[in-house]
């Protein structure tokens, strides 16, 4: 018998009881649209968070800061009383002797200090940052300019607001060459920051203020060291890992030994990212794998009840030269269509709920986000194929007990 003659008898006897059809692959539709919406929306996931990152030029960024405590070997924390400080000076050693490194910021933890404006008073965070942290963190100037290298030497009395500030305490009124009151000082706004949004990543930059980071140290804190961190950027993402083996050799050069430094890139949280979307996909996989077992389950018990309703149909077949080979691949052709429609079935309900689920996303959780939660080619013949498997495996038995029967048992069959 030809296969194509198989598959025509198979949806032929599907047909005949569309229902009961439908029913018997209800579970292999569960669990094929559970794995397939798993898949797509944690892949739209880990997608969206490096487009996040990639906002705030963090895809391919190293952070380097000296933390107040250090973890040993064996866990236990303990007080950095190393003299070793980052400086300023360091930026120049680190872009001349790090080929994988293309920009250096240096920046000073962010602050919330009150702000004032014509009455109108705001706590605010202020960061004191350098001329390379535009370009670093992919943040354009949208009116007037941004801090230079003169501003850092003579500690100007300056700042560049985000867009909500320009919002909230000028409503309206060009903030170019007005003056803020930070703390106890008078600062003059020599520019506002386009607008970031309030994503993931972003949360919060439209409200800051950013202030030279030698004004920030010497009139905000009274220290040169307290906060400094190095925001480095990779020449590219795949570069990250040579760029951060680089810079331990500078820092080793400059300061004895990087072991009393922190260094952070963006993969360390793609990683930690991956890993709970691993768990989570483990603990879905496991339900979607009951279902996929109970849908199996159910193929086999519908190819045994059909097996047993068309025994005298067996028995003609094989009085007329069908041979057992015959029977055993059309049964098996049946539970196979049986399954993979099942399987088709469940990856366009899959796509729906994962298309559903980035849509209410961007829509009532991360609000302006694109989150392309999207059926790859991939997971759909994946999850195309878990499902013809699971007919073979389910349907050999039935299909061998068809074609073990005699003709003569068949026939007497009532």
């Amino acid at each position: 018998m030809r296969i194509t003659q198989g598959f025509s008898i198979g949806l032929s006897a599907l047909k005949r009881n569309k229902f009961r059809s439908l029913l018997t692959v209800l579970g292999i539709i569960i669990g094929i649209a559970a794995v397939v919406a798993m898949v797509s929306v944690g892949g739209g996931a880990k997608f969206l968070v490096l487009a996040e990152f990639e906002r705030i030029g963090g895809a391919s960024a190293i952070v380097v800061r000296r933390p107040q405590h250090i973890e040993k070997e064996d866990g236990k924390w303990i007080r950095n009383t190393s003299p070793e400080q980052l400086e300023y000076e360091d930026i120049n050693e680190i872009l001349r002797t790090c080929p994988s490194v293309k920009s250096v910021s240096a920046e000073v933890d962010r602050m919330q200090l009150l702000i004032s404006h014509k009455g109108e008073n705001k706590e605010l965070l202020v960061e004191g940052i350098t001329p390379f942290y535009s370009e670093a963190h992919n943040w354009r100037v949208y009116s007037g300019r941004f801090i230079r290298q003169d501003d850092i030497d003579s500690k100007s009395l300056v700042c560049v607001i985000g867009w909500k500030v320009q919002d909230d305490l000028f409503r309206g009124v060009n903030p170019i060459g007005q003056e803020l009151r930070i703390g106890k000082r008078r600062l003059s706004v020599i520019g506002v920051m386009e607008e970031k949004g309030n994503i993931m990543a972003t949360q919060g930059w439209d409200e800051q203020i950013l202030v030279p980071f030698t004004t920030m140290q010497q009139r905000f804190i009274g220290n040169r060291y307290w906060g400094l961190d190095f925001w480095i950027q990779a020449v590219s993402f795949e570069e990250v890992e040579q760029a951060l083996a680089e810079v331990k050799v500078a820092m080793r050069r400059l300061h004895v030994s990087e072991e009393n430094f922190e260094f952070f890139t963006a993969k360390d949280v793609l990683e930690q990212v991956g890993n709970v979307s691993r768990v989570i996909q483990i603990l879905l996989g496991g339900v979607a794998s009951i279902a996929l077992f109970v849908g199996g389950i159910g193929i086999m018990n519908i190819m045994l009840v059909s097996v047993t309703e068309r025994t005298r149909e067996i028995g003609l077949r094989k009085a007329v030269g069908a041979q057992r080979r015959d029977i055993l691949q059309q049964f098996l052709i049946e539970a196979i269509v049986l399954s993979a429609t099942g399987g088709l079935i469940g990856i366009l309900i899959g796509g729906g709920i994962a298309s559903g689920a980035g849509w209410a996303m961007t829509t009532f959780v991360i609000k302006d986000a694109n989150w392309p939660a999207v059926v790859s080619i991939q997971a759909a013949l994946v999850a195309f194929g878990v499902s013809a498997l699971i007919g073979i495996f389910f349907g050999i038995y039935p299909a061998n007990k068809a074609a073990g029967l005699t003709p003569t048992e068949a026939l007497r069959h009532e």
